[in-house]
């Protein structure tokens, strides 16, 4: 026996009616504001902001940290390769050596050793390590958000059309 499912949200609104995804309520049709300034004024409607999905907020959250934790860690490599090709790491490395170590002398100082696979690889693991607790501290401030929300009553955000002209 097929049974046909009839869709819940069914689209009764014009095509180009602005249309308000709301995470647990379905499609919901704004309200429309009163038109009292004439005919090209654009439509406004307030929505009010009560909660945020904890879950959503993580997967954006982790997503968007990991993205930013990549972007630091490769411009990081990229500077570092530059500087070691013009060979400031080598001189970075002398005068650390010359520092550790100043009982042999400034002329017959040990260069210290600069690994950059080994620094990479730890600010790779130490930025994933920030980009967890980032997102955890993202999902703490949105669940203390809903908490305060349900308290307060939520932001109010005013959503209005560009004017086609």
């Amino acid at each position: 026996m097929t049974t046909t499912a009839e869709d819940p949200f069914p689209q009764t609104t014009t095509p180009d009616a602005p249309v308000i995804d709301v995470e647990l309520g379905g499609a919901v049709r704004p309200r429309r504001a009163e038109r009292s300034h004439g005919f090209g004024e654009p439509r406004r409607t307030k929505v009010t902001i009560r909660r945020f999905g904890l879950v959503s907020v993580f997967r954006y959250s982790l997503l968007f940290s990991f993205c930013m934790m990549l972007v630091f860690w490769l411009a990081l490599l990229i500077i570092f390769l530059v500087l070691q090709a013009a060979g400031v790491t080598d001189t970075m490395a002398q005068w650390i050596g010359c520092l550790v170590k100043p009982d042999q002398g400034t002329y017959r100082c040990t260069p210290a050793i600069i690994d950059g696979t080994k620094i990479f690889t730890w600010l790779f693991f130490v930025g994933c390590v920030f980009a967890l607790v980032w997102t955890a501290l993202s999902v703490f401030i949105a669940l203390l958000y809903n908490l305060i929300s349900d308290i307060v009553g939520g932001v109010e955000v005013t959503l209005s059309e560009r004017h086609r002209g």
